[in-house]
């Protein structure tokens, strides 16, 4: 049940999903690649800060879109409530 395991805390849409965007598996696949091209060049000492670079990319990417998640959700239950509303007052309308 989701709204138990969003409760619970053990809800975290990002793990459950995988894009079905063909282009999303090919633009990481050639990321990652692109990466380790250049850590084969890299010194020890710049493949670490290079390492860190691409985490702290990735954990502001996971932030932004969990802003997008809570953002789309807030406005789902907002125009759930609106029609909820609307249909309401057209009943009341026709009565």
């Amino acid at each position: 049940m989701i709204l138990e395991s969003m409760f619970r805390g053990n809800f975290a849409p990002m793990d459950l999903l995988y894009p079905s965007d063909p282009e999303y598996k090919k633009l990481n696949q050639e990321a990652s690649e692109m990466a380790d091209r250049l850590k084969e060049i890299l010194s020890p000492e710049n493949q670490s800060i290079l390492d860190e670079i691409l985490r702290k990319i990735y954990t502001a990417q996971c932030i932004e879109c969990g802003s997008y998640f809570c953002f789309a959700l807030a406005a789902g239950m907002q125009l759930q409530t609106e029609v909820q509303h609307q249909l309401k007052y057209l009943g009341e309308k026709d009565a």
